[in-house]
């Protein structure tokens, strides 16, 4: 496998986060940087709406504190207007789901602290009101730029910081493997407030793109842009990818301008793959393996005859160190924490943890997941610590089990954990969701898994459900449904 070298710094040296979409504004004023809900804007628009924002927060800046901004509204034209302008001045943006419930949002309100809280009804209205003609100054690298919080599909989210020099190096990073540039058009039809979403409006923008943006998730409006806009550019997770999927196969469209796929949150099934290239067989799908914590980790691409049960390969720029629990180095072949080194790390969580989540030591970060690199170098992820299920004795991960589940002719995803049994201690389970017209039995299931995997690791219980629950960043809620079928809320298989 080639080498991978390390970004020395942000692109072309950048000294501020804004400023390489500044500078596409400036090389192609009147392109057209952002369509929402059909109606397009200038990159000279956007960028006097971020100059007015970066205005206003300037002004809030007090006893040299970043000010905080909490951007309290869902896919709005004005979002990357205002988040332009808040890293151009040095402030931290704070994003929050309109789609909480006002506990959540109360929680995190009392963790962000913001010095201003813009919504749905006062973004375009404050942006408007702020003086024109603002310059954007140079901002130490170093200076924090972003609060996220993690998407929670196991626990209570957590509230991580990124700063400006490591988006920068994760800018670069990604140009230097997706190449996305001022001729492609960018479908980002998940929502801004969460991270895959507003990296790909943000990436985008900064090549000097066009980018489309849905008010919301509509598979079938999705696939209609696809098929009719000139798409190159798809930035998704892979419950919204079979949603436009189904809907392509069930109008009959096809993607023609479509050349890349960007897809992270989960592997995509095998299934889902043959689908996509039925529809658009000489675009690339490039899967990564990344947290909002780490950022980039590794790269699966069609193009590169990954393994099909890899993550792929190591992001450009990062380094992998897989190691037991005592921190010593394991063998390859072997399982260990991954640990990654890169410039694209987070500044670890706002607040008080609970111990669990990311940990750095000697420049090298974890959030705790468990894999092994083969001898051709590809990254195999096996679970995380937080997610293994003992079951009479033996260590099971999940995601090695649901990636076998998934490879079933007749499983479109599925999720594993363990529901309490008084012999098991844990009595591994799993609920699938069946590929149209489709479905097996429990021996079926079983008997795959156990042609494919360990004995002990093919799932004793077994259900199904119609839905599929979703957290805000299109994700399976894990937890919720582990707790659907512990109190009798799902369909056995039998």
């Amino acid at each position: 496998m080639p080498e991978r070298s390390s970004p020395s710094g942000g692109i072309a040296g950048a000294d501020n986060l804004a400023r390489p979409f500044a500078l596409a504004a400036g090389r192609n004023p009147g392109h057209p940087a952002l369509v929402f809900d059909g109606v397009a804007v200038s990159y000279a628009a956007l960028l006097e709406q971020a100059r007015r924002a970066g205005c206003g927060v300037a002004a809030m800046r007090k006893d040299g504190a970043p000010p905080r901004v909490a951007l309290s509204l869902g896919n709005r034209a004005e979002l990357p207007a205002l988040f332009f302008g808040i890293v151009a001045a040095g402030g931290i943006v704070g994003l929050f789901d309109p789609k909480w419930s006002a506990a959540q949002t109360a929680a995190a309100l009392d963790t962000f602290q913001p010095d201003l809280n813009l919504t749905t009804e006062t973004a375009a209205a404050w942006i408007a009101a702020q003086p024109a003609g603002w310059s954007i100054p140079a901002v130490d690298p170093k200076t924090p730029f972003l609060v996220g919080f993690t998407s929670g599909t196991t626990g209570r989210p957590k509230a991580f910081i990124r700063n400006q020099g490591s988006w920068l190096a994760t800018l670069e990073a990604s140009r230097a493997e997706f190449g996305i540039g001022p001729d492609d058009i960018v479908l980002v039809p998940g929502p801004l407030v969460h991270g895959l979403g507003l990296y790909g409006a943000v990436e985008g923008l900064s090549a000097g793109a066009t980018i489309r943006v849905q008010p919301k998730f509509d598979p079938a409006d999705a696939a209609t842009q696809l098929a009719e806009c000139g798409v190159t550019t798809l930035v998704l997770v892979p419950t919204m990818l079979v949603g436009i999927l189904d809907a392509a196969e069930r109008d009959g469209r096809r993607f023609p301008a479509l050349r890349r796929v960007v897809c992270s949150g989960a592997k995509l099934a095998p299934a889902v793959h043959d689908r996509l290239a039925a529809l658009c067989p000489d675009a690339t799908v490039l899967e990564y393996y990344g947290a909002s914590e780490l950022s980039f980790v590794s790269l699966r691409s069609s193009r590169e005859g990954a393994p099909a049960d890899s993550v792929g390969r190591p992001f450009h720029g990062v380094e992998l160190s897989l190691r037991d629990d005592d921190g010593n180095l394991v063998e390859r072949g072997r399982p260990g924490t991954v640990w990654v080194r890169s410039g694209m790390l987070s500044d670890g969580y706002l607040g008080t943890g609970d111990g669990a989540g990311y940990r750095e030591r000697d420049g090298w970060g974890t959030v705790g997941d468990y894999g092994w690199i083969d001898d051709g170098g590809w990254l195999r992820l096996v679970g995380r610590a937080g997610d293994m299920v003992i079951t009479g004795g033996l260590n099971v991960y999940p995601a090695e089990v649901e990636a076998v589940l998934r490879a079933h002719p007749a499983v479109a995803e599925a999720v594993v954990f363990g529901l309490p049994d008084p012999y098991w201690g844990d009595a591994l389970s799993a609920v699938v969701w069946w590929r149209e017209s489709a479905g097996a039995t429990l021996a079926e299931l079983r008997g795959w898994c156990q042609e494919r995997l360990e004995a002990y690791k093919a799932p004793r219980r077994m259900f199904t459900a119609a839905d599929m629950p979703l957290t805000g960043s299109g994700k399976i809620a894990r937890s919720d449904v582990r707790e659907r079928a512990k109190t009798g809320g799902l369909e056995v298989v039998e």
